[in-house]
């Protein structure tokens, strides 16, 4: 009886050679042109500089989910922390006034919330 440790060996060693063998069936196989060959990528046709340039990351880009103004309900079930991070956002960008419409409140409403906000 072999050892775990074995079988386990085994057992990696024989899925690397069927991978191994999986991968290197495309060679072999007619393209839409009829020709047989390897794959071909479109990064195999760029110069070396193109793909050293392709290869590197970009640039870091960060975006909140919240950019934009969200429903009300939705708004209603957020914590009271992000409802002061939030809500003076929104006021800058967009305006008392088009909050209001698009939440459906009156201004009284609109002012009750800010002041819940800002009262704590």
């Amino acid at each position: 009886m072999q050892t775990p440790v074995t079988e386990i060996k085994k057992a990696y060693y024989e899925e690397i050679r069927e991978k191994k063998t999986t991968a290197s069936g495309i060679r072999g196989r007619a393209s839409r042109l009829s020709r047989v060959g390897s794959m071909v990528m479109p990064s195999d046709w760029m110069s070396g500089k193109a793909k050293r340039d392709y290869r590197r990351p970009g640039p870091l880009i960060t975006y909140s989910l919240f950019e934009d103004l969200v429903p009300f309900d939705v708004f209603d079930r957020m914590k009271y922390e992000q409802h002061v991070q939030l809500l003076p956002k929104w006021r800058k960008k967009y305006g008392d006034d088009y909050i209001c419409r698009e939440w459906g409140l009156s201004s009284y409403g609109f002012n009750i919330i800010l002041e819940a906000i800002t009262s704590r």
